[in-house]
């Protein structure tokens, strides 16, 4: 039905003189509705039978088709209608108008399985976007290094850049907190025993082996990981990506491949600088709770620990940036049109990120120490 001009939508209402014949003027739709209904159920609130002529009803919508249905299963006599106004109540009136039926809510023992299930599902379908998009990602890695020129190195240092000039502050201080913390609570734990010189053990050990690369992937997720979802998702939320694939240009080639590349290349610098920034903190310690002097805590350093501890830190830093930059850009590239779902992403790309760190971090330690290094 065409819209109707708001003179043409007013409804008029005459009554008879005996009461029970009524006419209606005007357009009977949803903006005149509340005033019918209050005119007419005055009317047949006094038990009368009355009779309805709407010869001069011009409109008529689906709620006044509606309403008229209600009154005349009432016993309101319909007069005068137009042909299109009778179809539409006729079609109205054969509809099944039964209430909706009442929502059993279900026990809390369904809702804890059915909450499970749904987070098993989910979990499975989200492992599977994981394992197929590194597939993706290391067949273009493979077709890059056969083809070195198809790299984009502009976009590749941009991204060491970023992730890794610009975050050695805050990875610098925070390998001298972790391990002053490491150091201190060591000595505290230690001293009773007469045993505070393997404080210097602990802490070389703990930050060559584990927290360095650890503390410093922690950071880098949270950082950088976040800064990949965030970019591609709103690059998403724009229409850009799909400006790309109009042009020809592969997505993965050039938002995922230089990030992943870059990633892999600034971590493990990263982690070696955390390495020495965290020897330095346990140097700070020692000096000032063991009196020992730098030269003689750079002895004990090399009695206590050798290349080794240096590789095993180091050599899990790769898999740590590939993890971290796979999951911000797929989480990035799962965005649909929305502010929200950018800030969903880039909470869900920082948080699985970190967990799937953390993960195989305890999953290298468990095989060093079965192939004892």
């Amino acid at each position: 039905m065409s819209p109707q001009s708001p003179a043409s939508s007013s409804l008029k209402i005459d009554v008879g003189e005996e009461g029970n014949q009524v006419t209606l003027h005007g357009s009977l739709d949803i903006r005149s509705l509340v005033e019918a209904k209050e005119s007419l159920g005055q009317l047949l609130g006094k038990g009368k039978s009355a009779t309805l002529d709407l010869t001069d009803l011009s409109g008529l919508d689906t709620p006044g088709a509606l309403f008229l249905c209600g009154l005349r299963g009432k016993g309101v006599v319909l007069n005068g209608m137009r042909a299109e106004h009778k179809a539409l109540l006729d079609l109205i009136g054969e509809l099944e108008l039964k209430p909706l039926p009442k929502l059993i809510p279900a026990s809390r023992a369904r809702q804890l399985v059915m909450r499970l299930g749904k987070g098993a599902d989910d979990t499975w379908h989200d492992a599977l976007d994981i394992v197929t998009f590194i597939g993706r990602a290391a067949s273009l890695i493979g077709n890059s290094l056969l083809h070195p020129r198809s790299l984009r190195v502009a976009s590749i240092s941009r991204h060491i850049a970023e992730t890794g000039i610009e975050a050695l502050p805050i990875v610098g201080l925070m390998a001298v907190m972790i391990s002053i913390v490491i150091g201190y609570q060591s000595v505290a734990q230690l001293r009773p025993f007469g045993g505070e010189e393997f404080t210097v053990n602990l802490v070389a050990v703990s930050v060559l082996r584990e927290m360095g690369v650890l503390i410093t992937a922690i950071l880098v997720a949270g950082r950088s990981g976040s800064a990949f979802a965030a970019e591609i998702g709103v690059m998403k939320m724009r229409e850009e990506i799909d400006a790309l694939e109009v042009m020809g240009i592969d997505s993965m080639q050039v938002l995922v491949l230089p990030r992943l590349i870059g990633l892999i290349i600034a971590l493990p610098l990263l982690a070696f600088f955390a390495d020495i920034m965290g020897l330095f903190g346990g140097s700070m310690i020692s000096l000032s709770l063991l009196d020992l002097a730098p030269l003689q805590y750079l002895e004990r350093v090399q009695r206590s620990v050798d290349g080794w501890d240096l590789f095993v830190g180091l050599s899990k830093a790769p898999i740590f940036a590939f993890v971290i930059g796979i999951i911000g850009c797929m989480h990035g590239l799962r965005v649909t049109g929305s502010a929200e779902s950018v800030g969903q992403e880039t909470t869900r790309a920082v948080v699985k990120a970190i967990f799937l760190v953390i993960v195989l971090d305890a999953l290298f330690s468990i095989l060093f120490e079965q192939l004892g290094i």
